[in-house]
C-alpha cells in the first residue's frame, strides 16, 4: 500500500485514518485508513485526526483498533521516573 498524504490543505504528515459523513445520520465516522483512496472520504494524519470535531447536533463516531484509534506510533511516550 503505497503512503498517502492528509487531505488537510497542505498538511504534509502521513495519512492514519479516514473520515466519512453520513449525512442521514449527522454522524462523521473516523476509522483505520482505509486500503484504497475513497472519493468521499478525508484521509488524515493522527494530528488532525485527534482534532476532528463534528458541526453542532452531529456526532463524531470513532473506531479504535487494538485500544488505540491509530496505531502504536500515536500512544504517549512514558518517561523513566527520576527516582
Amino acid at each position: 500500500m503505497s503512503i498517502r498524504p492528509c487531505s488537510r490543505t497542505a498538511c504534509p504528515e502521513e495519512a492514519v485514518a479516514t473520515l466519512t459523513y453520513v449525512y442521514a445520520d449527522s454522524m462523521a465516522v473516523l476509522g483505520p485508513l482505509s486500503l484504497t483512496q475513497e472519493p468521499h472520504a478525508y484521509d488524515l494524519c493522527a494530528r488532525h485526526a485527534e482534532r476532528t470535531s463534528a458541526p453542532q447536533g452531529w456526532h463524531v463516531f470513532r473506531h479504535k483498533v487494538m485500544g488505540n484509534a491509530f496505531g502504536d506510533g500515536d500512544l504517549p511516550r512514558r518517561h523513566p521516573s527520576p527516582h
